[in-house]
């Protein structure tokens, strides 16, 4: 006789256990969130201190006043873009 009633958790029943699937997606999501807009507010923060300088500054680092927005959000075809990462990698996470 097979009991049905039998109760066991859900990996020794060979399904993930749906709470912990979703609370690990919701903390996934409110995690790669509040990275994205970290990220964007770095750019934004960028592109304002960027904008500040003097064209002679802009120039001694090979950047045109034009070209900073595209400079920092990488809309351009140059070599050396903005890199969103820099912060966690200067800080090994």
């Amino acid at each position: 006789m097979i009991c049905m009633s039998c109760t066991r958790p859900a990996e020794e029943a060979g399904r993930p256990d749906r709470s912990l699937t979703f609370a690990a997606r919701a903390g996934a999501l409110i995690s790669s969130a509040w990275r994205a807009y970290w990220i964007w507010r770095a750019r934004k923060v960028t592109i304002l201190l960027l904008s500040s300088l003097d064209r002679r500054t802009l120039h001694d680092i090979g950047i045109a006043p034009g070209e900073i927005e595209s400079l920092v959000r990488g809309d351009n075809d140059r070599c050396r873009c903005y890199d969103a990462t820099w912060l966690w990698q200067s800080r090994g996470t």
